[in-house]
């Protein structure tokens, strides 16, 4: 596994030669001035949209008056997905796991292609500000508000851990101070979204995108060059077992099959490009359809450029430390601090690199926090104070609705911020986490609208019970499943190359190092055997959260409505607007039984 060769001795002397608790690097004065000015740049947009938007209606605040251009919102769909626990959890994955999990960015081809033709021409005939208004149109008033309530508690769980993660990681590779980058991506972020509305949002999306391919670029060529090429990385990648595409086992406990890759990745990636208010907002601020279809497919490229970029990097981080391992070393407290480790290590030879990747991590945070806080907004205001005022019958005019949509974002925004201090009572987080909230709250939601635009019989009592239903098993599987499996083993890394590099700790430092290796050994085999006797559902791989959830939603509430039916009767064609109801519908159900059809819902009926 180890070779001794001057590559792999300069790649890791700097790492065997430092004592637990020190440094590997620090950040220079060039390197503030380029995170400041990433920030100024982005205050600078939002402050030319606040005074462009100075008398802004709510529309305009949040929906960008619905004229905005393709490019830019293709690059904000692109960076709505492109969080910070996404740049540093996908190379740690790589790292920990193998390059399987890389294969989960083509299920991007179907879920791009049936979001443009089956759900996008919907929700734009439709043209609701909010797409929770939509369910109350369809269902009930309760449903629409439980729906908003589930989507507002996620968003703010997981904006306050993107802001807090890429904070941690810095704070403890940088020292940069962990209150001082929350403070900082918060407020600045909160600034430009709140004050000027959805157009400064897309056109900061656009501007911090291109820093995030930057840098990650910048250690892709750095990092191979130390190691003599790509090809070098890609052959110790491969000797060490990371280069493992596709495992054909049908079980569904399996973590990462081609199954879970691409049909589990599916419904899990069609939970936010269909159901999530953060990219739908971005579909209706184009008023063409064609234009919005457009930017979802100009996007497609832009992602998967950036998903295997973020690959890459994940092997040269193996490539430069399967044999002196940070994290068995004692120097890095996760796996995901490994990327922000790298940078110290290897990008401080040229002043303003490190600068640069700090910028990345700031932009890839401000790029996907700005896209929650305008949709959360959008939902506080339509899904909550909207349904208040009408109950009231003292809705204020829209000029004040435009004043009430910033003020909404300066709170939503200073919510963030608390949560992202109260993160560091959660534990660390990862790109499964992530992900598996995803599935776990968006599961839900998905099953909701597909209840709604497909199946019309499901009336408003069985859509709310499979909502509900489906988040509690749904939350149940996936905390249980986080919380009681223990961590994957992490094989073919050492610290066999710190055995031929003279150290100069102190032997309580070097005491400390042994014991945080036998420590990490014995807990994963104690973990692995203990979690034989949870509950095979624990198992399920967290990739099929989203079709688990999905799929409860529907049964329950397909279930639900048969049962309340027998009492009060099927849903009549008069029940159901036209228009609430997918095309496809009839033209499906024209194969059916009239028996069916009936049951169902024909317009001719």
């Amino acid at each position: 596994m180890v070779t001794y060769n001057n590559i792999s001795i300069s790649s890791c002397k700097a790492v065997c030669e430092l004592c637990p608790g020190e440094l590997i690097g620090t950040l220079q004065t060039v390197d503030y001035c380029l995170v400041v000015g990433v920030l100024v740049i982005s205050v600078l947009i939002g402050i030319y949209f606040i005074y462009k938007e100075k008398n802004a209606t709510a529309d305009d605040m949040l929906m960008g008056g619905r004229d905005i251009g393709i490019f830019p919102i293709a690059m904000s769909l692109m960076a709505s997905c492109m969080s910070t626990i996404f740049v540093l959890g996908t190379p740690a994955e790589m790292y920990t796991h193998d390059t399987s999990f890389g294969l989960s960015c083509l299920a991007i081809f179907p879920t791009t292609v049936v979001t443009c033709h089956v759900f996008m021409p919907f929700f734009h005939k439709l043209d609701f500000t909010s797409a929770y208004e939509y369910l109350e149109r369809r269902f009930n008033r309760a449903v629409r508000v439980c729906a908003s309530i589930i989507f507002m508690l996620n968003m703010l769980l997981y904006m306050g851990v993107v802001l807090y993660a890429p904070s941690l990681a810095l704070n403890q590779v940088t020292g940069l101070k962990l209150e001082l980058s929350i403070v900082c991506i918060g407020l600045v972020c909160t600034f430009y979204t709140a004050l000027g509305g959805l157009r400064a949002v897309v056109w900061t999306d656009t501007f911090q995108t291109f820093v995030v391919m930057a840098g990650l670029i910048a250690i892709i060529v750095v990092g191979s060059r130390d190691l003599g090429g790509f090809g070098e990385v890609w052959d110790i990648a491969n000797k060490g077992g990371r280069i493992q595409f596709i495992d054909w086992d049908p079980n569904p406990t399996t973590r990462h099959s081609i199954w879970a890759l691409i049909i589990g990745s599916f419904f899990g990636q069609l939970t936010i490009y269909a159901a999530n208010q953060t990219m739908i907002q971005r579909y209706l601020a184009i008023k063409e359809i064609q234009n919005s279809q457009k930017a979802l497919y100009l996007s497609l490229p832009l992602t998967l450029i950036l998903s295997t970029v973020v690959c890459l990097v994940g092997l040269v981080i193996y490539a430069t430390y399967h044999d002196c391992d940070p994290y068995l070393l004692d120097m890095v407290h996760a796996r995901d601090q490994l990327l922000p480790f790298l940078v110290m290590d290897k990008l401080t030879f040229l002043p303003g690199l490190p600068g640069l990747f700090v910028a990345c991590l700031f932009s890839a945070s401000l790029s996907s926090i700005s896209s929650g806080l305008n949709a959360l907004a959008i939902v506080i205001l339509e899904d909550i104070l909207k349904l208040w005022w009408d109950y009231r019958g003292n809705a204020p005019s829209p000029l004040w609705q435009g004043r009430i949509a910033k003020l909404l974002g300066l709170f939503a925004g200073g919510l963030v911020i608390g949560i992202a201090f109260l993160s560091q009572f959660l534990g660390q987080t990862v790109l499964q986490i992530m992900l598996s909230i995803f599935g776990m709250v968006g599961g839900p939601l998905l099953g909701l609208f597909i209840s709604g635009i497909f199946f019309p019989f499901i009336n408003s009592t069985g859509a709310l019970c499979g909502l509900i239903t489906s988040a509690v098993m749904a939350f149940w599987v996936g905390v249980g499943g986080t919380v009681l499996l223990p961590v994957p083993e992490v094989m073919h890394v050492s610290t066999e190359m710190c055995s031929i590099i003279q150290r100069n700790c102190s032997s309580s430092s070097n005491s400390t190092i042994s014991s945080t290796i036998s420590s990490t050994i014995a807990a994963t085999t104690q973990a692995t055997l203990s979690s034989e006797d949870n509950l095979w559902i624990y198992h399920l791989s967290y990739l099929w959260y989203g079709l688990f959830a999905t799929l409860i939603s529907l049964i329950v509430g397909i279930l639900v409505t048969f049962i309340t039916s027998c009492c009060l009767g099927f849903n009549e064609p008069e029940d159901v607007d036209a228009n609430l109801i997918h095309r496809l519908v009839d033209r499906v159900c024209c194969f059916l039984p009239v028996t069916c059809q009936r049951v169902h819902r024909m317009e001719k009926y």
